[in-house]
């Protein structure tokens, strides 16, 4: 959903509760599907096991979404397969409501990470990976992303939407490196 005015909490908890038994709109899977587009952005962002565990807990309080002034409803979500979550966005002036769902929970002793899925009326069709990992000594934060366009407004801006989705990852990256150091 995208509107000019923010939506009312009542719209917002409205928005994810009709979403919570819709199907995924593309599930993940070992191939890019035909159409889509698979992009992968990597940062390093700490050393060792304590940073690591910072980061690992950055990603289960969606700090990477938070920070980068994405807000996540309920508030209380889990990174959980199953949990759907709403989120809401401001981009160009516009407010940007959508649903995804947790589809798969990666949680080792050197990697940590979930997939969510795009759900109906998503701007994006597809799945995205956030995921941690303790390689060497050296953290690394993974964002994959297989995506296309969702509904017709995104198809038509698509040069300007893809900017957009690539600004928002940046921001998903600089977020948790934030988290991580400022969480000693």
């Amino acid at each position: 959903m995208i509107s000019l005015s923010r939506p009312r909490q009542e719209a917002i908890v409205a928005y994810r509760e009709a979403r919570l038994s819709a199907a995924p709109t593309c599930t993940p899977g070992p191939a890019t599907p035909s159409g889509f587009r698979h992009e992968r952005f990597s940062r390093e962002i700490g050393l060792g096991d304590e940073d690591f565990l910072k980061a690992r807990d950055g990603l289960i309080a969606w700090a990477a979404h938070r920070g980068s002034g994405v807000e996540v409803f309920p508030a209380t979500a889990e990174v959980a397969a199953g949990e759907t979550v709403a989120i809401l966005t401001r981009q160009l002036g516009l407010w940007v409501l959508a649903a995804c769902r947790v589809m798969s929970v990666v949680d080792q002793p050197t990697e940590f990470g979930f997939t969510y899925a795009t759900l109906p009326d998503h701007p994006e069709c597809g799945y995205e990976s956030f995921t941690v990992n303790l390689d060497a000594g050296t953290v690394r934060f993974d964002i994959e992303a297989t995506s296309k366009p969702g509904i017709p407004l995104v198809r038509l801006g698509s040069p300007v939407t893809h900017l957009l989705q690539k600004r928002a990852t940046h921001a998903y990256l600089e977020s948790l490196v934030n988290w991580v150091s400022r969480h000693d």
